[in-house]
């Protein structure tokens, strides 16, 4: 089967994870919002939960010339919804969301066509709107298009239209609750979105949920949590901070009664730049961290700043390499300030791994560093976020 990955607002990040967790064979970068998957056989519903850069996975149904009319695309859309959409009592419930098709294809015009065609196989339906062409997750799940009916998503290859049925939605509730509503929760550190949690740990390619991930600056331990859910057994978060230790351990047991898990990950008060004191040499499968990006605020002696966090880092990552096991990795967040002030550390004996496949480098809408890192960052921000994979 094909299927269709629609990817997040940094669609680099979630096009490295995909490539990391599924693979090279078979990945076409479709356009800036689509990744194609080829040839697979997807549990689409468990997998989104691990994939903090999808947002929704599909299908790949059918594709038609982009100029078939609308009342034939109409009758096999209804046909397909017939045949494979969910049904509950009462009306089927269904939308449409047009992934860039452009100019020639009106999806409310088809959407009333579709329920035309469906009035006429005695099935009494309601179709879902929104303001924006392409419909949320959020307006996805709180209208239970999955449950009661189905999402239909269309997107242009060349001069074909490609009909694609939505099979799971990222798990909004979820993400936000793990985000904003953990006991506890500090604003001044710790403050790693859960998706990018994930994103990070799917980066570090663990080789069996066996292995042994280690966070040194764990702060309020999401990485940890998100590795619980995600199936990992062996886990550990270290910082220097004694505050930081008691949040993770308190937010870890929240997650294991949440969900039920039988996973105790374990919490120690450790300078990650001493960490080859406390681990023995060759003995970490992976890292996965983000340690202190520096100071928010009071900014203006910006090569002070770089210097104090070159010097924390290169001694870190001396530890690091000395604690990993040999082709272990370390997925790892570095600052950029104003987007343009980069930090470069010693890295000695590392080499640095590509995130996206050689094949998509080259591509238009590719947006990465000079160094060819990928960079995640919000409108306004001052500290921007760097995606650094090394491999000892």
């Amino acid at each position: 089967m094909d299927y269709a990955f629609i990817l997040g607002t940094h669609p680099a990040w979630s096009v490295a994870e995909i490539a990391s967790v599924l693979g090279e064979s078979g990945l076409f970068w479709e356009n800036e919002r689509i990744l194609i998957k080829k040839d697979a056989e997807i549990a689409a519903e468990s997998l989104i939960k691990n994939l903090g850069g999808v947002l929704k996975i599909g299908q790949i149904e059918f594709f038609t010339p982009l100029s078939t009319p609308t009342p034939q695309l109409a009758k096999r859309c209804a046909r397909l919804l017939v045949d494979k959409a969910s049904r509950g009592e009462g009306k089927l419930v269904f939308g449409l969301s047009d992934q860039g098709v452009g100019g020639r294809f009106a999806a409310d015009k088809l959407g009333l066509n579709i329920k035309k065609e469906l009035k006429l196989l005695n099935i009494s339906s309601r179709l879902v709107t929104s303001r924006d062409k392409e419909l949320s997750s959020v307006v996805v799940g709180q209208n239970k298009l999955l449950s009661k009916g189905a999402e239909l998503i269309f997107f242009l290859h060349r001069q074909d239209l490609f009909v694609v049925r939505t099979l799971a939605i990222q798990p909004f509730k979820d993400l936000s609750r793990r985000d904003f509503g953990r006991p506890a929760r500090d604003d001044h550190s710790g403050m790693l979105p859960p998706k990018l949690a994930q994103i990070l740990i799917n980066c570090a390619g663990a080789r069996s949920r066996g292995d042994m991930i280690l966070d040194p600056f764990c702060g309020s331990g999401t990485i940890i949590t998100e590795a619980m859910l995600m199936g990992y057994q062996n886990l550990i978060g270290t910082d220097l901070s004694e505050r930081a230790i008691k949040d993770s351990r308190v937010n870890a047991e929240w997650i294991r009664e949440l969900y039920g898990l039988d996973v105790r990950p374990k919490f120690h008060i450790k300078n990650a730049m001493r960490l080859s004191q406390f681990f023995k040499p060759n003995s970490v499968d992976i890292i996965v961290t983000e340690p202190y990006l520096g100071p928010q605020r009071g900014l203006d002696d910006i090569e002070a700043v770089k210097r104090e966090l070159e010097n924390l880092y290169a001694e870190s990552m001396s530890n690091f390499y000395r604690i990993l096991k040999p082709g272990g990795r370390v997925a790892m967040v570095w600052p950029v300030f104003f987007g343009h002030e980069f930090l470069k550390p010693s890295l000695d004996k590392w080499q640095m791994v590509k995130a996206v496949p050689e094949k998509f480098q080259k591509l238009p809408w590719l947006k990465l560093s000079y160094r060819d890192t990928l960079l995640y960052h919000r409108e306004g921000q001052r500290v921007w976020r760097e995606l650094i994979i090394l491999e000892k």
